[in-house]
């Protein structure tokens, strides 16, 4: 069966409408086309009425009959060139369905009464997932905003205020960074861990930080700065300002890469972690261009890299 996408699903819906959109006009047409035909003869016949008589001669038939036959062959030319336009339409309908395989796929609406098709599962199943991760992500800001309130309380307005603008310069950057930025965001970090160990923003900000690292691919940092995070219980439930679970998410990309490495034993023991501590926490999988992939819990991810662990050692 070929795989059906949604950019081609959604194009055929378009022109389902487009064809809808069609018909309804040609019924719209004939409706209003016999209506204002009805009106005129009407109103023709009115006026006759009320003006006087007039001798009923064969002329006046042959000019109202040659006029109701010019008003019909100039309705009748309408309709067939809107007719022929639905016909192109479903003829376009009909190629890209052939194009898609929904020929021969299953029904778009499923087989039975009341059944959703794969399609209409596909996209439920997504907007479940994406619907769930919104409800997750708005708890876990929550929570990560009363942490940083707890940091203020520890600290007092002076010292936080401190903390506050070494986080803000520790703050990965957007777009190309300059050696230059990424030192002074390295330094400030590095007093950050240094004057602020146990405070909640430094944690984010060793997370931001790695999850940046991640994005490039540099599993090295990563894995620094992963054991900086571990080595204090203080940062145990870090979510970054975009409410991202930090650590599970670091390890899912770290299991990935060891699987490409061929690091497997150390890919086999986060997996494992991520099992034990964080099944149902999300992962958000960085993408190298193309759509975003939609969220999924550890515990799915952790099922497929398995999955890709036998088929690689075997």
């Amino acid at each position: 069966m070929k795989n059906i996408h949604l950019p081609t699903a959604l194009s055929i819906v378009a022109i389902i409408l487009a064809v809808v959109s069609i018909g309804l006009q040609v019924r719209r047409d004939v409706q209003y086309r016999s209506a204002a035909g009805l009106a005129a003869l009407t109103s023709d016949a009115a006026s006759k009425d009320a003006t006087p008589a007039k001798p009923q001669g064969a002329d006046a038939a042959n000019s109202a009959t040659a006029e109701l036959e010019s008003k019909l062959t100039e309705t009748s030319a309408q309709l067939t060139a809107k007719v022929a336009r639905l016909e192109k339409g479903l003829d376009g309908l009909n190629r890209l369905m052939r194009a898609s395989g929904l020929d021969t796929a299953v029904p778009l609406w499923g087989e039975g009464a009341g059944t959703p098709g794969p399609l209409f599962e596909q996209l439920g199943k997504e907007a479940a997932t994406r619907a769930k991760f919104e409800a997750r992500r708005e708890e876990l800001t929550r929570r990560a905003a009363l942490s940083r309130d707890k940091d203020y309380a520890r600290y007092g307005a002076e010292r936080y205020g401190e903390l506050d603008a070494l986080y803000k310069a520790a703050r990965p950057g957007r777009g190309n960074d300059s050696e230059e930025s990424k030192a002074k965001r390295t330094e400030a970090l590095g007093k950050m861990v240094e004057q602020f160990p146990e405070a909640y923003a430094t944690g984010v900000a060793v997370a931001e930080q790695a999850l940046t690292e991640a994005l490039d691919g540099n599993a090295s940092q990563v894995e620094a700065y992963l054991q900086t995070l571990k080595e204090s219980a203080a940062y145990g439930d870090i979510v970054t300002d975009q409410g991202v679970e930090a650590l599970p998410n670091i390890q899912a990309f770290l299991a990935r890469q060891y699987i490409d490495q061929g690091r497997y034993d150390d890919a086999a023991a986060l997996l494992d972690d991520l099992t034990q501590n964080y099944g149902d926490s999300l992962i958000i999988e960085p993408t190298t261009g193309g759509p975003p992939k939609a969220p999924r819990t550890a515990a799915e991810l952790v099922a497929e890299l398995r999955q890709q662990l036998l088929t690689t050692t075997r």
